[in-house]
């Protein structure tokens, strides 16, 4: 009996604080830049991203799709999905996973063409529903290719409704 109520208060806390769905009213275009390969010292160079979220919904996950590019010339072109936990109605928690192609330009070897991202942001919705914040991720082709170096990535965004959609709920 007990643990049915602990279960009940936790649901209720949980419910009070987090709702599994932003207001996805409208696509998304964000815009970022940051440090690519933050952890290393080697390679370490800025990343611009540019990033298209859609308002449609996979079950409680956003599809997204876009392009990262470093000063070294390494691009990456990758399709994902991420998934909104927002707090309070504007502190967004989304972590996120993709995969896509890259291309090693003259920054680091990553090892194969095929690399996957998973990471997480955190940032702000405003009732405008433009979003600020930063976002952690690492890219890795899971072993694939002769080598694995990974890179971690901290990028801050700017994300702007593009197209705004009636809710229909």
């Amino acid at each position: 009996m007990r643990l049915k109520s602990l279960c009940a208060i936790l649901f209720c806390f949980c419910h009070m604080l987090f709702s599994l769905e932003a207001d996805k009213s409208a696509d998304l275009l964000s815009f970022g830049g940051g440090i690519h390969d933050i952890i290393r010292d080697k390679y370490r160079t800025q990343e611009f991203r540019v990033e298209v979220k859609s308002h449609l919904d996979w079950y409680l996950f956003r599809p997204m799709l876009g392009v990262t590019a470093t000063a070294r010339g390494a691009v990456y072109a990758y399709l994902g999905v991420g998934l909104d936990l927002v707090f309070q109605n504007h502190l967004i928690l989304s972590p996120n996973f993709a995969a896509g192609y890259y291309h090693q330009g003259g920054g680091k070897d990553l090892g194969f063409p095929l690399e996957f991202r998973s990471g997480v942001e955190l940032g702000w919705q405003f009732t405008s529903l433009y979003r600020i914040g930063v976002h952690f991720y690492h890219v890795s082709n899971a072993s694939l290719g002769h080598r694995n170096p990974g890179e971690e990535s901290l990028v801050f965004f700017l994300s702007i409704p593009i197209k705004k959609y009636n809710k229909v709920r």
